[in-house]
């Protein structure tokens, strides 16, 4: 079964036609009238305004070789955003920009939802006057080209029109349960995303995109990456990760064309909490799928440590706790059998780490073996361990 979700659809869509906005023109200089204004902050205060800008450490002004134009802030239905492009003759990849601006007391930015910027670092805090954010990072290949009047696949017959410009989105997301996707190596034009079921009954995230393949010699392809912040609540809902806060590295996987269009796959926790961040980078472009499922998420395997004993018809089995990668721990199972295929079931809490086993049979030793139970499945078995013989 392939669907969209619904509001994060929506968001992918408005992140492309942001792209549209931000990126149409080949310079800052060529923006619309009235669309962006250069904008340092002045008294009185008119927002939102560049506080601060530093190339490599080296402070510049408004009278320094650089255009800065900013956007009013728009609010677009439950999402605000602010558009800013900095023309500064030409920064290399290698350089590291620092910008702040103030957004003003009406405008509270989340975090950086998509520029022409890998980022490095994004702070947020407040003062009398309003709030600021700060965005650290090098600038990335802007490309263009694609025909988006087209019938998709977009054809993208152009190459990169400006090979270094810095610019970028600030946004907020009213909903922290929200989705949204980023552009972060080079832009590129998405046909939404969507919810594929898969066999195990979960479903995996997919979605298409569109890019220039080459540079503006038309022979060195454009190598870029793509993020997508995807929410908890998403994940829970659609993606069958019911603990999607306890993620971590090996718990997703993700596939570039099915596997053979190259890239690799990050993913980290939003620091504002609510999502995760997935990130595929070092890929080349025109049309690529991108899928990302769900692969180890159950817990990790316990290890039995002790084993003892007490009566007859009773032993106690000492193990570690499994760790959660996307599915908490419910209970735990210690199986025993002994050598006449007598077997033994006992079930313990997930918050304790030893499980007493009954109906043990009187002088027969048994060897047992313990897993971690969660709501999306078993993790693997401990190593056999063996419970010694009593005679009464």
């Amino acid at each position: 079964m392939r669907r969209r979700t619904g509001s994060l659809f929506t968001l992918l869509l408005l992140a492309a036609s942001l792209v549209a906005a931000v990126g149409a023109s080949t310079a800052p200089a060529s923006a619309a009238p009235g669309d962006y204004a250069e904008r340092w902050c002045t008294v009185p205060l008119v927002t939102p305004c560049v506080v601060s800008f530093s190339i490599n450490g080296v402070a510049q002004s408004a009278a320094s070789p650089v255009e800065v134009l900013v956007s009013e802030p728009l609010d677009l239905g439950g999402y605000q955003e602010v558009s800013f492009t900095l023309g500064v003759d030409r920064p290399t990849p290698s350089d590291q920009l620092e910008l702040v601006i103030n957004t003003g007391s009406a405008f509270t930015s989340q975090r950086l939802l998509n520029g022409k910027l890998h980022l490095a670092d994004v702070d947020f805090w407040n003062t009398p006057d309003g709030h600021h954010t700060r965005v650290v990072g090098r600038p990335v290949v802007w490309s263009s080209g694609c025909d988006t009047d087209a019938a998709w696949p977009y054809p993208c017959t152009g190459t990169v029109t400006d090979t270094i410009e810095f610019a970028g989105d600030l946004g907020m997301l009213d909903e922290p349960d929200g989705s949204v996707g980023m552009y972060v190596g080079t832009n590129a034009i998405y046909n939404g995303i969507f919810l594929v079921e898969q066999p195990d009954g979960t479903s995996a995230l997919v979605t298409e995109l569109v890019a220039p393949h080459f540079r503006e010699d038309g022979v060195t392809p454009v190598v870029g990456s793509v993020r997508f912040r995807v929410s908890y609540r998403h994940m829970r809902d659609e993606m069958g990760i019911p603990n999607p806060e306890t993620l971590v590295t090996g718990s997703l996987a993700g596939t570039v064309n099915g596997g053979t269009g190259g890239g690799s796959f990050t993913g980290w926790h939003d620091a504002d909490g609510h999502g995760y961040f997935i990130q595929a980078s070092g890929f080349t472009f025109s049309l690529k799928r991108l899928k990302v499922r769900a692969v180890r998420i159950t817990p990790t395997k316990p290890r039995i440590t002790k084993t003892q004993r007490v009566l007859a018809s009773r032993a106690r089995v000492y193990h570690t706790y499994s760790k959660p990668r996307g599915a908490k721990v419910t209970s735990y199972l210690a199986r025993c059998v002994n050598s006449g295929g007598h077997v033994v079931r006992d079930v313990g809490s997930a918050g304790s780490t030893l499980i007493v086993v009954d109906g043990l049979r009187r002088g027969r030793a048994y060897t047992c073996r313990v897993v971690a139970r969660s709501r999306a499945g078993s993790s693997v078995w401990s190593d056999p361990v063996r419970v010694a013989a009593r005679p009464g």
